[in-house]
C-alpha cells in the first residue's frame, strides 16, 4: 500500500520547534554512502539551520507519514552578499554569479528517508517549495557521486552550472545546479 504522505509548508519560527527532528533526519540520510557523514555534520547541520530559518525567503516543506517525519526540504532567498558562489572550482560567466534582490532562490537541502524514497516524496517536496516563487531561478549543491540525486534534479529541469568546494578542510567538490523558475 503507498503511502499516505502528507506535506506542510512552516515558517522560520516553527521550524525552530523542529530543530531535533530535522536534524535526526539530516543524520540518518547523510549516515549513508555516497557520504557517510558524522555527528560533525550533524552539528554543523544544526548551527547553520537556526540561521538560515531567520534569512529572507525561507521556505520548509515537511513530509509526514503517520505523524513521521519522513523528508524536508527547505531554502532561503539568496541576498546580493552571498557566499553562495565563492569557492568554485569552474570558471563561470559574472552573469551566473551575480545576484540582486529576488534573484535566486537557494534550495539548501532535500531529503527523504529511505522506505519512502522513489514514491514521488522528493519530487512533490521538490514542486511545493519551488511553485510560486518570486525569484527568477533556484541553485542547489549536489555531489557528483549522489547518481540518484543528480538524475532526478535532471529530470526536474535542473542543470550544472559550476563545481564548488565548500571552505571545510577535505570538502569533496560539489556541482552546482541551476534552473529557471517560473
Amino acid at each position: 500500500m503507498p503511502p499516505k504522505v502528507e506535506y506542510a509548508s512552516i515558517d522560520g519560527e516553527q521550524a525552530a520547534q523542529h530543530r531535533d527532528e530535522l536534524t535526526e533526519l539530516y543524520t540518518e540520510v547523510y549516515a549513508e554512502p555516497p557520504y557517510e557523514w558524522g555527528q560533525e555534520h550533524a552539528e554543523l547541520f544544526a548551527e547553520r539551520f537556526d540561521g538560515q530559518r531567520r534569512q529572507d525567503g525561507f521556505t520548509l516543506v515537511e513530509a509526514c507519514d503517520q505523524g513521521q517525519l519522513v523528508g524536508m526540504g527547505f531554502g532561503v532567498t539568496l541576498l546580493p552578499n552571498t557566499p553562495w558562489w565563492q569557492n568554485l572550482t569552474t570558471p563561470v560567466s559574472k552573469t551566473i554569479t551575480e545576484e540582486h534582490s529576488n534573484r535566486t532562490f537557494a534550495l539548501v537541502e532535500l531529503l527523504v528517508r529511505a522506505p519512502w524514497r522513489r514514491q514521488h516524496v522528493a519530487e512533490t517536496m521538490h514542486d511545493l517549495l519551488l511553485t510560486d516563487r518570486v525569484e527568477e531561478r533556484a541553485t542547489l549543491t549536489v555531489l557528483p557521486a549522489a547518481e540518484a540525486a543528480q538524475a532526478a534534479y535532471r529530470k526536474w529541469g535542473w542543470h550544472r552550472a559550476a563545481q564548488k568546494r565548500n571552505p571545510l578542510p577535505g570538502s569533496p567538490a560539489f556541482d552546482v545546479m541551476v534552473r529557471k523558475l517560473g
